[in-house]
């Protein structure tokens, strides 16, 4: 394999490591810093083992700025590397035919992917009018030399493909088995069912893949959500009105799909009213929804059974009509059934029932141990890539995987670029964070940001604290962080923080908290408006208790390991390149219980002087800016 780019000396020992390690073991582990090069050395790495022993190379990313990052870096080395190079993501992304069939995305992948079945076979049996985009130029030279030579972003895709009337996912798809590596969501891939076909017209199997599983540290989280459902009222009401609109025909003696709904709204609003007091939410048995059922309409689990998987095959009656009138078929009837299925032959050792308030009250079957969705990748060689691993005996344990040899690179950067301070006079603690304790919190933000001057972020451990700090705001304009923005809205916050250089208020976790570049002075000042613990709520406190009775360490796994990973996260915008100087400040008394995973924090008496202070003190001394 070949290149044309000077690798720093790091980067060479990292690249070496990577394809040695994966000689004798499932995968390796890298952890090195924002600005370090974590995107080569990970594809470099990949590409020269999987060059040497015959294996294709997979990324997978969580969002679509990290897969344009990644794309980015391979414009500038696949042709170096004589490699073809390509993304690819789902049809809810790629798809131009249901944006105008249907006027929103209330459907499931598998639903998506029955109406493009359809529609292609149409075509084929002669009517071009089922989908104008599935025409000869998805199989032509042009389109498959635009997808390797461009390496495009989704948005560019779809763009061509409008422009040129071709369907931008089954061009991808048909120029996927001349691919040496592709890109994808995470989401498309740890999909069971969507994983496998993906394999397929790749025509790779498990293991003749490389996986760079790009900020890694997301991997438990995304793996539990992925796992998890939910049954709500809200989502119950929809599958009604759809029986009814449907005809609602009896599934077994008396019985129709209403009445089986009606019993289910009945049993959650029971159970809410019964158990849940004055709190948002509790931990309940599985068995608890069932029996509640059971008793209030006099049957019996089995009777009960029989009717859900009755009243699947009416939503699959609903679906296959949809899909004849040519719409995408989805049916909420058949969402509901298919939950209250898996609801019943749920593993209680490691999912939690969590009774809830929401979405008008709702049952969810939470997964505590994502090992099990995550078994699969240990078919592959993978390549584990974060700036924020550390303990990796926690992170590789609650993944499930073991004996990977793992590497952390230092700071690259000199350590006077970047200092960590943090303030012990105020906490959001939620037993202690009432409105004066805002009120110092508030001043306190309002006094770095106005006395440093500097593109400032700062992340607060919720929404709901943000807003209680913010209060009737600042001397100056802010931006601030919207809950469930979109990637457009998310894009176009960034863009106007970029241009403006307003203060930017976020959220912890959040869209903003990862993933997005902020070189030179654009940011140069993060403020951690108190220590991101998760909530102690049902689904938190269930996974505390998993991991206490697995292997005594319930804090360390379900609290100080995820809140470690957000400040170093957040922290981790700052340095992106040796030209880069930035301050990151920490105002809650509980900061000292992170000092071994922030190593080189100091405790500030006063945290605007001392800001301004570092920034003064910076310019006036002379620096190598060599890495």
């Amino acid at each position: 394999m070949e290149n044309n780019f000077e690798l720093r000396s790091y980067q060479g020992e990292i690249i070496s490591f990577i394809t040695e390690s994966l000689k004798g073991n499932i995968g390796v582990a890298i952890e090195s810093p924002t600005g370090s090069g974590k995107t080569l050395m990970g594809l470099h790495g990949a590409l020269k083992y999987a060059t040497e022993n015959g294996k294709k190379v997979l990324y997978l990313t969580r969002t679509n700025s990290q897969q344009e990052q990644v794309i980015r870096e391979l414009r500038r080395i696949a042709t170096g590397l004589k490699i073809h190079a390509m993304p690819m993501q789902g049809r809810h992304n790629l798809c131009l035919l249901y944006r105008e069939v249907e006027g929103h995305q209330d459907f499931s992948s598998e639903s998506l992917s029955r109406f493009c079945r359809l529609r292609k076979k149409k075509v084929l049996e002669g009517d071009p009018d089922a989908c104008k985009y599935y025409n000869y130029d998805v199989w032509s030279e042009e389109t498959k030399n635009y997808i390797f030579s461009t390496i495009p972003f989704a948005e560019e895709f779809l763009d061509y493909g409008s422009d040129n009337i071709i369907c931008p996912y089954e061009s991808l798809k048909r120029a996927l088995p001349e691919a040496d590596i592709v890109l994808a969501p995470y989401a498309s891939f740890l999909n069971p069912a969507i994983g496998e076909r993906f394999l397929q017209h790749w025509g790779v199997s498990r293991d003749d893949l490389v996986l760079i599983l790009d900020e890694a540290h997301n991997l438990p989280d995304l793996a539990r959500d992925m796992s998890s459902f939910d049954i709500s009222i809200r989502q119950i009401n929809y599958a009604e009105n759809e029986a009814r609109d449907q005809g609602d025909f009896l599934l077994y003696q008396k019985y129709k799909s209403s009445d089986v709904l009606e019993m289910t709204r009945s049993a959650i609003i029971s159970l809410v009213n019964e158990k849940i007091g004055e709190s948002d939410e509790i931990r309940i048995s599985f068995h608890d929804l069932i029996e509640t059922i059971m008793v209030q309409n006099r049957i019996s689990s089995q009777l009960f059974h029989d009717l859900v998987n009755y009243m699947e095959l009416f939503g699959e009656s609903i679906a296959e009509k949809r899909e004849r009138e040519g719409k995408v078929p989805r049916s909420s009837v058949m969402s509901v059934a298919i939950a209250l299925m898996k609801w019943e032959m749920i593993n209680e050792s490691t999912y939690v029932a969590i009774l809830s308030r929401n979405a008008e009250g709702s049952v969810s079957a939470f997964c505590l141990d994502p090992s099990q969705l995550l078994a699969p990748l240990q078919q592959s060689k993978t390549i584990h890539m974060s700036g924020t691993l550390s303990p990796i005996s926690v992170y590789l344990d609650i993944i499930g995987f073991s004996g990977i040899p793992h590497k952390r690179i230092s700071e690259i950067f000199p350590a006077e670029r970047r200092k960590v301070i943090y303030y012990n006079g105020v906490t959001t603690k939620f037993d202690a964070f009432n409105d004066e304790e805002a009120s110092k919190m508030h001043d306190l933000i309002h006094d770095i940001i106005a006395r440093t001057n500097k593109g400032t972020i700062v992340f607060f451990p919720s929404y709901s604290a943000m807003k209680k700090v913010f209060g009737s705001g600042f001397s100056f304009p802010v931006l601030m962080e919207e809950r469930e923005l979109s990637q457009a809205d998310v894009f176009a916050l960034v863009g106007k923080f970029r241009k403006t250089r307003k203060p930017l208020l976020a959220v912890s976790g959040g869209r903003l908290s990862e993933g997005l570049n902020f070189p030179g002075n654009q940011l140069e000042v993060v403020i951690v408006a108190g220590i991101p613990y998760p909530r102690p709520d049902a689904k938190n406190r269930a996974l505390h208790d998993y991991y206490e009775a697995r292997n005594g360490k319930g804090w360390e796994y379900s609290v100080k390991y995820p809140t470690s990973v957000k400040i170093r996260q957040e922290i981790g915008r700052l340095i992106r390149s040796s030209s880069d100087i930035g301050i990151g400040i920490i105002l809650d008394k509980r900061a000292s219980y992170f000092r071994k995973e922030i190593p080189g924090m100091t405790l500030a008496e006063n945290p605007a002087a001392e800001s301004e202070n570092f920034f003064i003190n910076f310019s006036e001394t002379p620096h190598n800016d060599e890495p």
